[in-house]
């Protein structure tokens, strides 16, 4: 979140980084982007080390004329930023799916896309994180 919300790009174009996609849609925002998870199962547990692999969800909400094309120039930027993600722990990221573009009928419209990957890292077997 906080690489997303940092990002010269995505703050150039107004773009605005939430948690929550309801905040997003039911907003004024005219760029958001949400970051939010699905599913975290444990691959393995050993003696020590446990594996899990969260879903993460890109999700971009936007109110504009082609809410696709708009979409799409903002992942250009927020795939770079996730498929870089490290932390402590982190086994790599990788791109899944982009689900196919939905519409609101809210103030006039509202287009949203989400891409999902997911994230392999590593914890101590008593801990989330």
């Amino acid at each position: 979140m906080d690489s997303l919300k940092s990002d010269e790009q995505l703050l150039l174009d107004s773009v605005v980084v939430e948690r929550s996609i309801y905040a997003a849609i039911d907003g004024s925002e005219p760029r958001v982007v949400v970051v939010h998870r699905g599913r975290d199962p444990v691959l393995a547990s050993s003696i020590g080390r446990t594996t899990r692999q969260c879903d993460l969800l890109i999700t971009v909400v936007v109110r504009d004329a082609a809410p696709d094309q708009a979409a799409d120039a903002i992942f250009q930027r927020t795939h770079q930023i996730v498929m870089a993600f490290d932390a402590p722990g982190v086994v790599g990221v990788e791109e899944v799916a982009t689900d196919e573009p939905e519409t609101a009928d809210i103030e006039g419209g509202v287009g949203i896309v989400t891409m999902r990957y997911t994230i392999q890292y590593q914890t101590s077997p008593n801990s989330l994180l």
